[in-house]
């Protein structure tokens, strides 16, 4: 029997963990944020991957937590629960949230049950980069899975053409919407302040190879020798030592504040001190912190890589790497007050176009269609 369409669609959402985790349910903001904005429109029912914490409420939606350190045991118990509900009411749509392992179960959910799947690509999804060993595009079986996968869903997201453009290459034929994860402008608004010296740079982002911080902090060092500046790091990470470490050996360790992961509620403070916020990533899905930076009327400079290569009216961008030609580009703005207010603008034009209640609603569109 169809259910009438005045009612709500009753939508799973796959996710590998992100909701409800970590240090104070911290997990990933906007990803929650996004399933809560869902939950005022559709009867959500988030399965999560990973176990979430025994403290954490949701706000509008169920989240049933299967934790297990197989992942074929966490599939089985995944197909057991989602029966288990739809059995007794009708889910209408499946959605993972990245490709693997979460988008490969909503598809074969889809295909069991015979209700609509939907894919989102949301970043090593769509990345390779063997020299790291990151990405899941740089493993032949992984690369196969992730294609059977968008092939097989109904519908498919990613966050960038960046990302569409990697899987393109690698053999992707279907057809992927561009979906970006805005951001709430009411928290990151942008606030006018005039450039004052010294200059203050911001880096926010785990401390790990794929942010390439190396490549940062030598062209920070280039910078910090023409114009007085600081630069402000928040994060941590598995190369936290060796970047501690490469900071020293630049001799710039009196320009910088090296702070650990602050609150999600704090950041907006930290943007609207920063001139210019630095990013140096080898790949990104997107990068919430540019949007968020964006938002706040942060020059943005950085790799041309994720939201960085799509919008590039709004950024300063380089190849991967190459942090003389960042430098130089930096300086050279910094000299350019029309350049620099330019850009701004038009980030922040992009991001009110682009906010998380224009992400909740092309989202939801796709449970309609």
């Amino acid at each position: 029997m169809q259910r009438p369409e005045s009612v709500r669609k009753r939508v799973a959402l796959i996710i590998p963990g992100g909701i409800g985790t970590g240090h104070g349910n911290i997990g990933v903001p906007v990803l929650e944020e996004l399933v809560t904005l869902l939950a005022k429109n559709v009867d959500a029912t988030v399965f999560s991957l990973f176990k979430v914490n025994d403290d954490y409420v949701p706000n509008g939606f169920a989240i049933r937590s299967i934790p297990d350190r197989s992942v074929f045991v966490k599939s089985l118990k995944l197909i057991w629960y989602f029966w288990q509900l739809h059995r007794h009411e009708r889910f209408d749509v499946t959605h993972g949230y990245w490709a693997l392992p979460s988008g490969f179960l909503a598809v074969i959910l889809g295909k069991i049950f015979r209700i609509k799947s939907v894919v989102s690509v949301l970043g090593g999804d769509a990345a390779s980069l063997p020299s790291i060993r990151y990405g899941q595009l740089r493993n032949s079986f992984q690369r196969a899975l992730v294609l059977w996968t968008l092939n097989h869903a109904d519908e498919r997201t990613a966050l960038t053409q960046f990302s569409i453009n990697n899987l393109v290459r690698v053999g992707l034929r279907k057809s992927v919407k561009v979906i970006p994860w805005g951001i709430d402008p009411v928290r990151f608004f942008m606030m006018e302040k005039p450039v004052g010296s010294p200059i203050q740079f911001l880096h926010i982002a785990n401390l790990t190879p794929v942010k390439d911080q190396p490549t940062l902090l030598n062209a920070f060092k280039l910078i910090c020798h023409k114009i007085p500046s600081i630069l402000t790091i928040i994060g941590e990470g598995q190369a936290e030592q060796q970047i501690r470490s490469l900071i020293f050996s630049l001799g710039i360790q009196d320009k910088i504040r090296f702070l650990g992961p602050q609150p999600y509620k704090l950041l907006p403070s930290f943007y609207h001190r920063a001139d210019i916020l630095l990013h140096t990533s080898l790949s990104e899905g997107q990068s919430e912190v540019v949007t968020e930076a964006m938002s706040c009327g942060v020059v943005v400079c950085g790799t041309r890589v994720g939201l960085m290569a799509d919008i590039p009216e709004a950024c300063i961008t380089v190849d991967v790497g190459d942090f003389y030609s960042l430098a130089d580009q930096v300086i050279d703005l910094l000299g350019d007050k029309v350049r620099m207010n330019e850009l701004r603008q038009n980030a922040f034009e992009w991001t009110m176009t682009h906010s998380i209640h224009w992400t909740s609603e092309r989202t939801r569109e796709l449970y309609d269609t």
